[in-house]
């Protein structure tokens, strides 16, 4: 699940010349006007490139038929040897990204707001010093979802509260939060509760507010303020919670989580990644 860098991926870096580059592009279209649209140059000039491959090797590569164009049997095997020689430079190129003593390029990080956003600014202050050359992606979505995408290679690391059993990931316990009620003033009845409806809640706790009207709502900060402006009380995690003053916490804790970090057990064996992950954990 390490990242793989392709030729698209570079400005320099390139074993194949243009010509032959212009025959991949064709052989994937099969269409010389299509082919050069998505090269983003003129059919002409296309059709001169792949004239001179096929005057170099002495064989037609492409031929006409009325459905478009097609592979020879020479094309075929120039395509295949093309494909080949990718392979194997972009393997070499990707063992010198996995090598680096310096991380760089982009590493995506995906976490849930409403946590991400006390832990993320000091993680992000951390790696851009390290690690100037790196660049940060930050995707927030649910813990769930984040996960799925580490799982996929979608990506590189993600902050997440849930108890994950996996064997294909690696987790490291980096903070804790907990879930309670909050309302502006104990004093006050609450007329309605304010609920996250993806936030695995026990009956007990729904029960307890039984007699409240529900107002279901899944962005944490808006469910905050909204806590704020009326005789609500709202299911908040503690981490969104402390960053409203106002609020007070109505009875005891009712759900305790860890945070943990987590990426996929193949990124650490990637030197650079590991050098990531330690210094998060930090």
């Amino acid at each position: 699940m390490s990242k793989h860098y392709h030729f698209a991926n570079f400005k320099h870096v390139d074993i194949l010349q243009k010509d032959a580059s212009y025959f991949l592009a064709v052989s994937e279209h099969m269409n010389i006007s299509k082919a050069a649209e998505s090269l983003g140059i003129q059919q002409s000039g296309l059709s001169r490139a792949i004239q001179r491959l096929e005057y170099d090797l002495g064989q037609k590569l492409f031929q006409r038929k009325n459905s478009g164009l097609s592979l020879t049997q020479s094309g075929q095997q120039f395509q295949q040897a093309i494909k080949d020689t990718k392979r194997s430079w972009e393997a070499s190129v990707n063992q010198i990204f996995q090598d680096a003593e310096t991380p760089s390029g982009l590493i995506k990080i995906g976490f849930h707001a409403s946590f991400g956003q006390n832990l993320f600014p000091t993680i992000a202050e951390n790696l851009t010093t390290l690690f100037p050359q790196i660049e940060l992606e930050v995707h927030t979505s649910s813990s769930f979802q984040v996960t799925r995408s580490i799982l996929q290679g979608d990506l590189d690391f993600g902050l997440v509260i849930s108890d994950i059993k996996n064997p294909e990931l690696v987790l490291k316990k980096i903070g804790e939060d907990f879930l309670a009620g909050y309302q502006t003033s104990l004093k006050e009845q609450a007329t309605h509760l304010l609920m996250n409806p993806e936030t695995q809640i026990s009956a007990n706790v729904l029960k307890k507010y039984g007699l409240l009207r529900k107002i279901a709502m899944k962005d944490y900060e808006v469910m905050a303020k909204t806590a704020l402006a009326g005789p609500f009380i709202a299911l908040l995690p503690h981490s969104v919670a402390r960053n409203y003053p106002q609020l007070k916490q109505v009875g005891s804790q009712y759900k305790k989580a860890d945070i943990s970090l987590i990426c996929h057990k193949d990124k650490l064996k990637s030197k650079i990644y590991k050098k990531i992950f330690e210094t998060i954990i930090k």
